[in-house]
Parts: structure tokens; sequence; C-alpha cells
């Protein structure tokens, strides 16, 4: 591939535009369409990936029966939010969920069969605020979480990295695997947000202990404090815990001028962000990567980010990098 050095899947469809969060609300179908149009204007080399609909089953990965009952029920009763919170829904909205943890569990079978490297999943609703048994924050089903569970039952992988660096914390995640060693929760995000957790010293619990990472940043941080913050603790943490498989729930919040978040994030960061990521994976998952969409709502700063992120998934401009690199070293 010219310029590009790694397969990349991309899913993309806008079938997605059918989950209706009303007028005004930041997760809306107009991100959502500007995020598309920039995708597809990707070069040739990006891989299209299908999408398919989770199995209920597959849901039950990380999700309560209970709760997958709650959510069909509100939308059957033409609920205008879930009842377990803050979460807008329409009569399209538990088909679209399912469609969405679905096309992540496409692209995951597609990085385990050698089809692509890599992928970036743009999916909605996201998924990082969804507990085993309560919706929140936007987010439905945890479309990471059930990607995790997955690649262990269905691949048989055991240790799973999840990178989350949306600007505000995984809550979500972090409770559904806070007691699991097998699966390493790590969030960068925005401090004294919502939902108000991720504190630096919540580090997991019982068999779970030490197997989660909060990183929680002062409001107005730029790219620097990330990137120092990520070769100071994260590269040294995931190098000990020697990843099979690395998931990233992708937010794009972070980006300067977005309307929800007070980090000052540039495209670059998110690039080298991405960077280190592959370069973690190709030593330690054979460079598998998958990469989930969560937050971004400034249309324009969500497509430019998102954009960045997936070139650096493909390679562009490593050696470029290899380069600075070593003349620094040299010096």
């Amino acid at each position: 591939m010219s310029g590009f050095q790694r397969k990349v899947g991309v899913h993309f469809s806008d079938a997605y535009e059918r989950h209706d969060t009303g007028p005004y609300h930041p997760e809306s179908a107009v991100r959502y369409r500007a995020l598309v149009s920039a995708l597809e204007d990707l070069p040739q080399e990006f891989i299209k990936l299908p999408g398919r609909r989770a199995a209920v089953a597959e849901i039950l990965l990380a999700h309560e029966h209970y709760y997958h009952d709650l959510v069909y029920r509100d939308v059957e009763s033409f609920a205008d939010k879930l009842r377990t919170g803050d979460t807008a829904i329409c009569e399209e909205s538990y088909d679209v969920a399912l469609e969405a943890a679905g096309a992540v569990l496409e692209a995951v079978d597609a990085v385990m069969r050698g089809d692509v490297d890599s992928a970036f999943c743009a999916v909605r609703p996201p998924g990082h605020h969804a507990t085993a048994s309560r919706g929140m924050g936007f987010c439905i089903f945890n479309n990471v979480a059930i990607a995790a569970r997955y690649l262990q039952g269905r691949h048989g992988l055991g240790r799973i990295a999840i990178i989350d660096w949306d600007v505000h914390h995984g809550n979500g995640t972090e409770e559904i695997f806070i007691e699991d060693p097998s699966v390493y929760y790590l969030s960068l995000h925005e401090r004294d947000i919502y939902p108000h957790t991720g504190l630096a010293t919540d580090k997991g619990r019982d068999k779970g202990m030490g197997a989660t990472m909060n990183i929680p940043l002062p409001g107005n941080s730029g790219g620097d404090a990330a990137l120092d913050a990520w070769d100071a603790m994260i590269t040294p943490a995931l190098e000990a815990f020697q990843p099979e498989f690395i998931l990233i729930s992708a937010g794009f919040d972070a980006r300067i001028n977005d309307p929800i978040g007070g980090l000052l994030w540039s495209d670059e960061t998110f690039a080298e962000m991405t960077n280190r990521c592959v370069a973690l994976a190709e030593k330690w998952c054979d460079g598998r990567i998958v990469s989930v969409l969560e937050g971004g709502y400034n249309p324009q700063g969500l497509a430019a980010a998102a954009v960045a992120h997936v070139r650096a998934l493909a390679g562009e401009g490593r050696d470029r990098l290899s380069e600075q690199s070593a003349c620094m070293e040299r010096e």
C-alpha cells in the first residue's frame, strides 16, 4: 500500500442513523454523518468491513439477562429513554444496538482470520458507560466489553487489553472487568466530569487488583500531557501485561473544541497514541487491534481526529517517526 504499512478494515453504515436521540442531542446522526463522509474519502487501500446483528447470547457475554430484556421492553414500549438513567432511545434503538455490537464482533473475526491487521468500527450508540446491568451516558450495550469476552470465548485468547481514551471515564467497562485479571482496562480521561469515576487510586478489586489503570487529567490539558502519561505509565503497564489483543474505546471528545470535553488534544495527539498502540500490538499481539467509536461531538473535529487515528492504524508516517526517533537517540 502506498504510504501504508498495515492492512486496515473500516466499518460504517447509514443504518446507525436509525438510532434517533432527538433534537439537539450531542450523540446524534449529524455527527455520525460527518464521520462517515470522511471515512468514505479514505484511499481505496482501506477495506470496508461488513456488519452483522449480534445474537442475544453474545450480548449476554457482558450483560445481565434482565438488563437485555429491560432494553428490549423499554424500546418496545416506545419510551424515549432507558429507565436505568439518561440514555435516549427510539423504536429502532434495540435493533441498532445489536447491529453495533455485532459489527464489532465481525471486525474481531476479520482480524483473527488475518483478513486485516486491525480495524476501526464507526458504530453507534456508543458503549463504554454501559455496565452489566445499566445503560447510561448515551450507551446501551458495551460493545468493547462484549468483544473482549468474545475474543476469550470464541477465539480462546487469554489476555485482552482495553485502552479507553474517551474524555469521559468508561465506568461501565471498568465495572464489568473490575475483578478480572485477564482483561486489563486502562482509561485516559478528564477528571471531575461525568460520570465522576475513574480515580487514579482505583486499580481493580480482588483477583483483578492491578488490572485497572486510571489516568485522570486536569481540564485544559493538551496532548503533551496525554503522551507523557502514556510513555511513563501506559507503555510499561502493557509491556508487563503482554496482551494478546488490543481493543480501543476510541472517543474523540478530548479533541480541542469539543462541546462536551474540556481537554485540548489535537489530531496529531490521536495519531501519536495510535502509533504507540500499534507498536505494542506488533510486539505482543501479532499487530491485532480493533478500535470502536465512543464519543466525539464536534462533527468536523470528530471526523478529522478519527481519520488521523485510522491512517495511523495503517502505519502512515511511521517511517518518518522512526527516523526522528533514531536522530534523537544519536543526539
